[in-house]
């Protein structure tokens, strides 16, 4: 296809407060011009959008429903600077003859490591001594909590990709045992990990610890519902650091306050603000009542290289589909 020769431009939906080094590096040489955006509403990406050639989404401050997808009349690619694609309207987009394209590999490391950082904490009741000892309190008897050592715990992963995988190594390096469900991954490939496969019901039952690791598809919203909660120990916790989806977050508040589960740690959650800092409304939820709740506001991904790497990686497939081939990482197909 013959491209225009004209200057393209890439909508960015960093906002102003955002450098563009990293895209910048990628495009140089191609008469593109980047054009940051604040974005909070559907509104404003149809507004700040409408004559772009292509988008750069950093933040998925707002989907991109059928309708945005209709009012970009020039984009010819959005591409997600993150895994999850599941607020963008991807089969729209194909109709339109537009390429969607995600970036599937990166903060591995980082989010592997923020999963033990938060069983770690929630095993050694970390967040209650640092609250005491902040308050100039020094009492080592500060929580009735019981503290546990890894060592010989079992830690259940629902799901069972490379993140996963990840986590199961760093567990067992505590001497942790590590059983995984995932209707996609056999046996065999679980065991060359020395993990033992076993059905999700019985996950929950011998599970010390239960970390989700899955996708957020129909299948698996509110996998973690009453009736899972029920299943687990009593003395067991819950981590997530994938999507907030996963968890029915109404149903993991009551099982926080009947004492069916010992804690929880969480990265995500159903709903999230769209803007950050300051500009954030405060984040009002229930699950900031407990001390055995560790918090923390969707940064599992976060380092400053993976930061980069997902921005190059994203910024590299739009510039592949500006020049005329096809996009390293599309997950659609356009018409």
């Amino acid at each position: 296809m013959t491209k225009p020769n004209r200057t393209r431009t890439v909508g960015v939906t960093a906002g102003s407060a955002f450098d563009l080094r990293v895209e910048e590096a990628v495009f140089d040489g191609l008469d593109v011009t980047l054009r940051p955006v604040d974005i909070e509403t559907t509104d404003d990406l149809k507004r700040e959008l409408a004559d772009v050639d292509a988008v750069i989404d950093r933040l998925l401050a707002a989907p991109y429903t059928s309708a945005v997808i209709d009012s970009l009349d020039h984009c010819e690619v959005i591409a997600r600077c993150g895994i999850g694609v599941d607020g963008v309207d991807t089969e729209r987009a194909a109709q339109r003859g537009m390429y969607v394209v995600n970036v599937p590999v990166y903060c591995q490391d980082e989010v592997s490591e923020h999963t033990i950082m938060l069983l770690l904490a929630l095993e050694r009741n970390l967040s209650t001594y640092d609250t005491a000892m902040h308050d100039g309190v020094w009492a080592q008897d500060v929580t009735t909590t019981q503290v546990h050592r890894l060592r010989g715990q079992t830690l259940g992963l629902v799901g069972f990709g490379t993140i996963a995988k990840l986590v199961a190594e760093k567990a067992q390096a505590f001497g942790m045992d590590v059983v995984a469900s995932d209707p996609y991954i056999d046996a065999e490939e679980m065991a060359r990990a020395d993990v033992e496969k076993v059905e999700f019901e019985e996950l929950l039952a011998v599970s010390d610890a239960v970390s989700l690791h899955a996708p957020l598809v129909e299948e698996t919203k509110g996998t973690m519902d009453a009736e899972a909660f029920e299943r687990m120990k009593d003395s067991a916790f819950l981590v997530n650091v994938a999507r907030g989806g996963l968890v029915v977050e109404d149903d993991l508040v009551d099982a926080l306050r009947d004492d069916e589960i010992a804690g929880a740690g969480l990265d995500v959650f159903e709903t999230e603000p769209s803007s950050q800092g300051d500009a954030a409304p405060p984040f009002e939820s229930p699950l900031r009542d407990f001390d055995t709740v560790v918090l923390t506001p969707h940064v599992a991904w976060f380092s400053q290289e993976a930061n980069e790497d997902r921005r190059r990686t994203a910024a590299r497939d739009v510039r592949r589909v500006l020049e005329g081939t096809a996009p390293e990482n599309p997950v659609n197909e356009p018409q």
